[in-house]
């Protein structure tokens, strides 16, 4: 049961998800107990799919009662309280509370690093995790720096195209955004595609992710022509995978502004409000470090009107 509710979030069926780890929870509390540690790790796969959803506020309760029921049945260095911690890290990161996200990331990386060691596939998620708060807080320095190394470390330790290391490479990506450097953005979005094509397939949803990722590098460089087929591509995706995420209007308003910045104005049009009204109705979903991508929506339209 938990393994094929890992293989619906892999594939975006979150809700189909959810319904196992729910059904799942119940039978193991009830056979196996509340503090029982396949108990606790289904709470944490819950609280994660939760996540997945833009269900913030219900992944962070759940994250925060597992937390405390394994540090007090497992002990705060267990390998599973960790994970929680750098999950609910994470949440936070999404919730847009990124004080906390730093402080709980730093704790995790601190524990992860002396007990597990400083290249285990753990330790290198919480300098991922810590890496994305520095981002979300504007410190881009220090988390361009912490995901260069990052990479370094899992491109050797686990292969060019093991899953860390592409969402290490999208990470890169979108720091390189938010900082306005874009023609580095490209460069990793352009690395984290090609791989994810290869390894997770044209349709997978990391892989929709990072092509989005690069036609938003190539409308912000003003590189119209080159993000049109790739946006088109991407929405056309989008609309047989996840009709209704806020990633198909990303893709809709991305799609629009190469469209406008190619002049192509009577096409930019109505894909541009399609996409803006589309996100701002599902602005509850979207994590807050996301929501960059309803700005740049908004200013694509409003420069076009």
């Amino acid at each position: 049961m938990n393994d094929l509710a890992a293989d619906y979030g892999e594939q975006g069926k979150y809700e189909q998800a959810e319904e196992l780890q729910r059904k799942l929870l119940e039978i193991q509390r009830r056979v196996l107990g509340p503090e029982h540690p396949s108990t606790l790790l289904t709470m944490n796969n819950l609280a994660y799919g939760y996540a997945q959803e833009g269900k913030y506020a219900e992944a962070e309760k759940m994250f925060g009662e597992t937390l405390e029921i394994q540090r007090r049945a497992l002990g705060p260095e267990h390998p599973d309280t960790l994970r929680t911690m750098n999950n609910l890290a994470g949440t936070y990161n999404s919730l847009g509370k990124y004080a906390d996200a730093e402080a709980m990331a730093s704790r995790a990386l601190e524990i992860r690093r002396r007990v597990l060691g400083p290249e285990n596939r753990s330790t290198l998620a919480s300098m991922d995790c810590l890496a994305d708060a520095y981002t979300n807080e504007g410190k881009y320095a220090q988390a361009e720096a912490l995901l260069t190394q990052d990479l370094e470390i899992t491109r050797r330790v686990m292969g060019a195209e093991h899953p860390d290391t592409l969402a290490c490479l999208s990470d890169l990506s979108s720091a390189y955004q938010y900082h306005g450097k874009y023609a580095q953005a490209e460069t990793y979005a352009t690395q984290a595609l090609a791989a994810r094509r290869h390894a997770q397939g044209p349709e997978n949803a990391q892989t929709l992710g990072s092509a989005a990722d690069l036609a938003l590098a190539y409308v912000s460089e003003g590189k119209f022509a080159e993000a049109e087929p790739l946006a088109r591509q991407t929405l056309e995706s989008y609309r047989k995978t996840q009709p209704d995420s806020w990633q198909r209007f990303r893709a809709e308003s991305l799609l629009g502004a190469a469209l406008a910045g190619e002049q192509k104005f009577a096409e930019a049009e109505p894909l541009l409000v399609e996409g803006y009204q589309g996100m701002l109705a599902r602005k509850d979903r979207m994590a807050v470090p996301d929501r960059y991508h309803l700005d740049r929506a908004h200013e694509w339209l409003t420069k076009r009107k």
